[in-house]
C-alpha cells in the first residue's frame, strides 16, 4: 500500500455538535455501544420516529454503516431501503449496491438451507456448499448471502479464496471486490488487508474500508494513521460511541508497562479433568511476560493427568514463584478461586489476576492490566478483550452492561427478571472498535485482575453459584454497588479456546443449571438495588463517552487546522 493512501469516507447525514448530550439525556442506552447489532437497529428506529432533523441523520448514518460492515444484514437492509426510498441519502453506487442485494435476499433459495449446514459445524460441508452455490449464476449471490460469514472461518484460508473467487464472474465488482477485502483483513496479513481496502470504491464502501484500515494500520504499529483513518470515520459518524472511543485510544500516549514486581501480582490458574489444554495453556502462559509475579495453581478434583501436567509445570516457571494446590474433590470455579485467594503467598500480593484453564494471553497481558490499574486505583476488576483462538480471532467478550429492565425479555417464570446483560460483540469480527478502555458493570472471568483493596472489601466468590456460572457478575455486581465498577481494557486481548460455558450450554442440565443460578443471582439482589445498578451503570457510561467526545472533538478539530504537506 503506497504510504500516502488516505481513507477518507464521502460525506453522510450527520447530527450537528450536541447531538450526543441530548441523544444520553433522552436514551441512556445510547452510551452501551454503536456496534451491537439489534441495538443498533432499535436505536435507528427510534430515531426514525422523531420529528427531528439531527435524529433523522443519525439514524441514517449509522444506517448505512450497517450496509457497510454487513451488506447481508437483512434486518438493517430493509430498513436502510426504507429510509432511501422516501429521502435518498446513499451516494449513487452504495445505493445500488444495497438494491443489487435486498433483491438477492429477497429470493434466497430455500432448497438447501445453509442454517442447517452452519448448525451441523461440518466445514467440509460448508465448503461443499460453497462450491455447488458457485455453479448457480441465477442465484450465486442469494446463495453466498447466508454462507459468506463461515466462508471467511473456514480453517484453510486458502480454500476460502478460492471458494470465493469462484463467485466472481456472478457478482457486481464492486461488491466483489468489498467481500474479497474483507476476506483479506480477517485471514490476510495487514498489508494484503490494506492493499484490498485501498482499491475499495470509497463511495460505496468508504467507511469500512477506513474502520479496517485503522485496526490494519494498528497490527503495523502505525499509530498516527490508525487514529487519522479513525478520525476519518468518525467524521462521517461523530455520533457512534465505538469510533469515538476508539480514537480518544489511538490518541493517548501509550503507558510505560514495567513488569510485575515481587508481590505486586499472582496469577491464579484451576482445572479439572483437562490435562493436555492446560498443559497447553501453562506452557504458553510461562512464555509471557511474568516478572516477579507468583503463579497459583489449584487441581480441583481431576481424575486424568492433570496433577502429572501441575508437577511438570513448576519447571517452566522461576524457581520459588510457583506453587500448586491438588484436592481430591471438585469443589467448583467459586470455591477454587476462594482457596487461591486465601494461600498466604497469593494473600501477600496487591493484585490477583484470575485465568482461565484455556485462555492464551499475549505476551505483555500481565504488565498491561497492571498498569491499567495503576492508572485507575478506582476500578473494582480490571479487565480485557476474549478473543477466539483459531484466525480470525472473533471477540467472545468485552465490556458488559445493563439494559433497563423494560427492555429485557422475561425468560424466568420463577422470577422478575431485572438484570439483563448487553454483550455487544460475541462473534463480532475485531476491527477493533472494542479496543478501547472505560468503566463498566462487569468483565469476562476468563481473564480478570483483582486489586488487593476490594478482594478486602468486596471479598471473594459466591460458592452458591458453584460449580460455575455468574459468580465472577455476581462479584462485579457488589464491587459496583460497593462504589467501586469494573474498568474493561479491550486493548489487552486473550485467546480462549473454548468459548464461554453459557454460550456453549446444550444439555438440558446444562440450561437447568443456568437457568437456577440466574434465578439466584436475580434474588441476591433487591429491587431497589437492580434499579439502582441500570441507572447509575448507564450514566457511568454516558459521563465518560461525553468526556471523550469533547477531547476527541478537540483533536478533530486541531488535526483539521494544520496545513496540508
Amino acid at each position: 500500500m503506497p504510504a500516502a493512501t488516505v481513507f477518507t469516507p464521502p460525506p453522510l447525514p450527520a447530527p450537528g455538535p450536541g447531538f450526543l448530550a441530548e441523544a444520553l439525556k433522552a436514551l441512556p442506552i445510547w452510551a452501551l455501544s454503536g456496534e451491537q447489532k439489534e441495538l443498533r437497529l432499535s436505536l435507528c428506529r427510534i430515531l426514525l420516529g422523531q420529528a427531528d432533523p439531527d435524529c433523522l441523520a443519525a439514524a441514517k448514518g449509522l444506517l448505512a454503516l450497517s450496509f457497510q460492515e454487513d451488506p447481508f444484514d437483512a434486518a438493517s437492509l430493509a430498513l436502510l431501503a426504507e429510509v432511501q426510498g422516501r429521502q435518498p441519502f446513499l451516494p449513487p453506487r452504495g445505493a445500488a449496491m444495497a438494491r443489487v442485494v435486498a433483491a438477492a435476499l429477497a429470493n434466497i433459495p430455500d432448497d438447501i438451507p445453509f442454517e442447517a449446514i452452519r448448525a451441523s459445524g461440518d466445514t467440509d460441508l460448508v465448503a461443499r456448499y460453497l462450491e455447488v452455490a458457485a455453479k448457480d449464476k441465477a442465484h450465486a449471490l442469494a446463495r453466498l448471502a447466508p454462507a459468506f460469514g463461515s466462508l471467511c472461518r473456514l480453517p484453510d484460508a486458502g480454500l476460502a479464496r478460492r471458494l470465493l473467487d469462484g463467485f466472481a464472474p456472478h457478482l457486481p465488482a464492486t461488491l466483489f471486490a468489498r467481500l474479497s477485502a474483507e476476506l483479506a483483513f480477517l485471514r490476510g496479513t495487514p498489508e494484503a488487508a490494506l492493499e484490498a481496502l485501498a482499491g475499495l470504491d470509497p463511495t460505496a464502501w468508504g467507511l469500512f474500508a477506513a474502520i479496517a484500515a485503522s485496526r490494519a494500520l494498528e497490527r503495523l504499529d502505525a499509530r498516527e494513521q490508525a487514529l487519522a483513518a479513525c478520525l476519518a470515520a468518525r467524521a462521517a459518524l461523530p455520533q457512534h460511541v465505538n469510533l469515538t472511543l476508539r480514537a480518544f485510544e489511538l490518541a493517548r500516549p501509550r503507558p510505560a508497562t514495567p513488569p510485575a514486581q515481587r508481590d505486586e501480582a499472582a496469577v491464579c490458574l484451576y482445572s479439572m479433568n483437562k490435562a493436555e489444554l492446560f498443559r497447553e495453556c501453562l506452557t504458553h502462559l510461562a512464555a509471557t511476560d511474568l516478572g516477579g509475579a507468583r503463579i497459583a495453581v489449584l487441581n480441583n478434583g481431576s481424575t486424568d493427568d492433570t496433577a502429572a501436567v501441575v508437577a511438570q509445570a513448576a519447571g517452566l516457571f522461576p524457581e520459588g514463584r510457583f506453587l500448586s494446590v491438588g484436592l481430591p474433590v471438585n469443589i467448583g470455579a467459586p470455591g477454587a478461586r476462594n482457596w487461591l485467594l486465601s494461600l498466604p503467598e497469593v494473600a501477600a500480593c496487591r493484585h490477583v489476576a484470575f485465568l482461565d484453564d484455556d485462555a492464551f494471553p499475549q505476551a505483555d497481558w500481565l504488565p498491561r492490566l497492571l498498569a491499567t490499574a495503576r492508572d485507575r486505583p478506582e476500578a473494582g476488576t480490571v479487565g480485557c478483550a476474549i478473543v477466539d483462538m483459531e484466525a480470525p480471532h472473533d471477540h467472545q467478550a468485552a465490556d458488559f452492561n445493563l439494559f433497563p429492565p423494560q427492555m429485557g425479555e422475561q425468560s424466568l417464570p420463577e422470577t422478575n427478571e431485572r438484570l439483563f446483560v448487553c454483550e455487544p460483540c460475541r462473534g463480532a469480527a475485531d476491527y477493533g472498535l472494542y479496543a478501547y478502555v472505560r468503566p463498566c458493570l462487569s468483565v469476562s472471568g476468563c481473564c480478570h485482575l483483582l486489586p488487593r483493596r476490594t478482594i478486602e472489601t468486596v471479598g471473594g466468590f459466591d460458592i452458591r453459584f458453584n460449580p460455575t456460572q455468574f459468580d465472577d457478575l455476581d462479584r462485579d455486581i457488589r464491587s459496583f454497588l460497593a462504589g467501586a465498577p469494573c474498568l474493561y481494557d479491550g486493548t489487552v486481548r486473550v485467546g480462549h479456546k473454548q468459548g464461554s460455558s453459557l454460550a456453549m450450554a446444550q444439555t438440558q442440565a446444562q440450561v437447568a443449571h443456568i437457568v437456577g443460578n440466574k434465578i439466584k443471582l436475580e434474588y441476591k439482589v433487591s429491587d431497589a438495588e437492580a434499579d439502582r445498578l441500570w441507572r447509575e451503570n448507564l450514566a457511568l457510561l454516558g459521563r465518560d463517552l461525553l468526556a471523550k467526545d469533547a477531547a476527541v472533538g478537540e483533536l478533530a478539530r486541531s488535526v483539521a487546522a494544520k496545513p496540508t504537506a
